[in-house]
């Protein structure tokens, strides 16, 4: 059967379903109506994405905004319902096959900003399959915040009203004479782009209205992800400290005669013990010479005697998915050759963070700082060079509902920004490989650590180590 994760909450009338679907009668029962007035979605304010929402339609005054929304058909039988991250950011609906309609104020001559959701009608028969669903008009308005909430059936109808109106340049102040009508939509990019319902969407567009200009959502909205707000800080801090009790959990559990599977096993119970929905990413734990290897997570290597252990991993909470790499020694302490490169990694990190100041760093000199730190250390290869060039990947990326968040990269990191710092080196021929990483925010005042709970000093991840379970 194929799983579903929708945003609705159970109504009288659904209750009242699901009661004749059982029993066969309408068989209704009191109860709290204290979902029914619940004020978030995802964990997060409604206000929050309507506040997003007019954000986005100050920047974009001059056209319409559309976005579409994940269908349940492309995660297949063995696939959970997630929605599209762009479109979760603005509305917080999970609502399969939804889709979303901006209008600025003034664009369409004399009418107000328009925010439209557009989702399926109710389905009776599927909702015995999958449960209750919100359906458009007041009952969608009221759960989802939005002053109006339409049949997804009538959205092609609708947003050609909307342009055909924009036809005439006339008709609005905002947009120039004799310029095209523009439609600012995700446009797809890479090998399979082509396949995607935002190319077939682009396509249906410029066959039905080819006087319209459709430009790509990528920067103005990839910016505004960039920063978080301090309700997306409270989510994601809550990823990140069920990451923290994954890699925990994961320390105390690691020994020599294990699987790498079986570490990633407890990692994971631990992320749905929490209650975080899935995994960021693909978990990577990687002994031996597979922790050399940046993006393994195979996972079937047994664990030797005097393997280290990459555990690099993230739980994804309410959409925002944490990032966090520790190196364990499988029998519980470093050899001296581990110790040494794991410090030399430890200096790196903290030279980035020292190099940070508020508002006049970018991410490319807290790499150099990393970088000068290992390349100025005395540790040296077999043929005695320097251990920065075994540091092969870049330190720092954007952290959010992407595990590599969207955003420029150009530019000073701006206050609210959350990113790692992760350096890393990396030895095939000494089947050794270390790489730290944690979670920072930067603030107008400097750098926090949200993944701090979590220590990586090697005298207290030795000391905690002592403690495993046999």
């Amino acid at each position: 059967m194929v799983a579903r994760k929708s945003n609705w909450k159970l109504s009288r009338a659904g209750l009242c379903l699901m009661a004749f679907l059982i029993v066969g009668s309408p068989l209704c029962i009191r109860f709290s109506t204290h979902a029914d007035v619940d004020d978030e979605l995802a964990h997060q304010p409604k206000s929050e994405y309507h506040s997003r929402r007019q954000r986005l339609m100050e920047q974009l005054k001059d056209g319409i905004t559309v976005l579409i929304g994940a269908r349940e058909d492309e995660f297949g039988e063995i696939g959970k319902f997630r929605q599209k991250n762009d479109f979760m950011y603005l509305t917080g609906v999970e609502t399969p096959s939804a889709y979303l309609m901006l209008i600025p104020g003034g664009l369409i001559a004399d009418k107000p900003a328009q925010e439209t959701l557009f989702i399926p009608p109710r389905n009776l028969f599927e909702e015995q399959w999958n449960g209750v669903q919100v359906g458009p008009g007041p009952e969608g308005e009221q759960r989802f915040g939005f002053p109006e909430v339409v049949g997804s059936d009538k959205f092609y109808a609708r947003l050609f009203e909307a342009l055909s109106s924009l036809s005439s340049a006339s008709s609005s102040g905002n947009v120039r004479p004799g310029t095209r009508v523009r439609l600012y939509t995700v446009m797809p990019t890479g090998s399979a782009a082509t396949l995607t319902r935002e190319s077939q969407f682009v396509d249906v567009v410029r066959k039905a209205a080819p006087n319209v200009e459709i430009v790509s959502l990528e920067k103005p909205l990839g910016e505004m992800r960039k920063v978080k707000s301090p309700a997306e800080i409270r989510v994601l801090q809550k990823a990140i400290d069920i990451t923290t009790e994954a890699e925990s959990d994961a320390r105390s559990f690691i020994k020599p005669g294990l699987f790498e599977y079986q570490v990633q096993a407890v990692i994971e119970s631990a992320f749905t013990r929490s209650g975080a929905e899935r995994p960021g990413y693909p978990s990577i734990v990687g002994s031996g010479i597979n922790s050399c290897i940046l993006h393994y997570n195979e996972n079937r290597k047994k664990i030797d005697s005097g393997d280290l252990i990459v555990a690099d991993v993230g739980a994804e909470y309410s959409y925002y998915t944490a990032d966090i790499t520790r190196t364990f020694p499988a029998s519980g302490k470093f050899t001296q050759r581990q110790r040494d490169v794991y410090q030399l990694v430890l200096q790196a990190q903290r030279a980035a963070e020292q190099a940070f100041k508020p508002g006049q760093t970018n991410l490319r000199q807290l790499y150099q700082a990393a970088a000068e730190t290992m390349r100025s250390s005395p540790l040296r290869d077999k043929e005695g060079n320097t251990l920065d060039r075994y540091f092969i990947h870049g330190l720092s990326h954007w952290l959010g509902m992407d595990v590599h968040d969207v955003g420029d990269y150009a530019g000073n990191i701006p206050s609210g920004a959350v990113f790692t710092i992760e350096p890393g080196i990396y030895i095939p021929e000494e089947k050794l490989g270390v790489r730290i990483e944690d979670d920072y925010m930067a603030t107008d005042t400097g750098l926090v650590k949200l993944s701090q709970k979590l220590p990586s000093d090697p005298d207290e991840v030795e000391r905690l180590m002592a403690h495993r379970q046999n």
